[in-house]
Formats: C-alpha cells, sequence, structure tokens
C-alpha cells in the first residue's frame, strides 16, 4: 500500500482506492452505500469527496472476491459479512439497523437481484 495514503489522516481518495483495487469509482460509491457498516468513509474537506479507511482496499477485494469469484448478489455479500463478522474473524461488525430498514433493504435486494437475472439470463 506504498504512496497511496494522503495527509488526509492516512485516509484513501476514492480515485485511489478505484486505482489500487481495479474497481470502478460508481461501484465503489455503490459499494460504499450498501456495505456503509463495514466499508468505513468520511467525508473530504470539500464535502462532495469521500475518504476511505486505510483498510478499505482489503475490504473491497473481499467484496469483489464474492461477487465475482463467488458469484454472490450484493445481498449474498451482506449476509456473508455479517456472518464473518459474528464468527470473529476481525472484520468490523455491522452497527444494530432499524428492522424496518433491513426489510426494505432485503426487498430492494431481492427486486435487484430479480432485475439483473432477468437482464442477464435473457
Amino acid at each position: 500500500m506504498n504512496n497511496i495514503t494522503d495527509d488526509h489522516q492516512g485516509r484513501l481518495s476514492i480515485g485511489q482506492v478505484a486505482a489500487a483495487t481495479g474497481v470502478s469509482q460508481s461501484t465503489l460509491r455503490h459499494w460504499e452505500h450498501e456495505f456503509r457498516d463495514f466499508l468505513e468513509t468520511a467525508k473530504g474537506a470539500d464535502e462532495d469527496s469521500r475518504r476511505f479507511a486505510p483498510d478499505a482496499i482489503q475490504k473491497i477485494d473481499h467484496i469483489r472476491s464474492m461477487v465475482e469469484e463467488q458469484g454472490l448478489t450484493l445481498r449474498g455479500v451482506r449476509l456473508q459479512i455479517e456472518k464473518l463478522s459474528n464468527s470473529g474473524t476481525g472484520l468490523s461488525p455491522p452497527e444494530d439497523e432499524d428492522p424496518l430498514r433491513r426489510k426494505a433493504r432485503d426487498l430492494a435486494d431481492r427486486v435487484t437481484d430479480r432485475l439483473l437475472s432477468k437482464i442477464f439470463n435473457s
């Protein structure tokens, strides 16, 4: 991870993370939203930028591996992260979530999964 940290308390810009992981910035933004309890980010000085925690590269590589190599959906990735967090593997445990929010996110995941399967299996 040499030469990719900056002077923002060791946090990484989205461009730096994208370059280091090979994941597009738009995908990183989506994953930042989907896995906000797992991928720690902070706003940059201009409020439009985001800064990722130093361990983001490892976590993003882990997410990418689950999606690309294991074929998991984002919901499946979230469940796997929660399972690993609860098993004591050192991953940050997710914060308590409102049950209604979880149900809404699960519904959105199912709709997204169904749409993607129709698009790519047609």
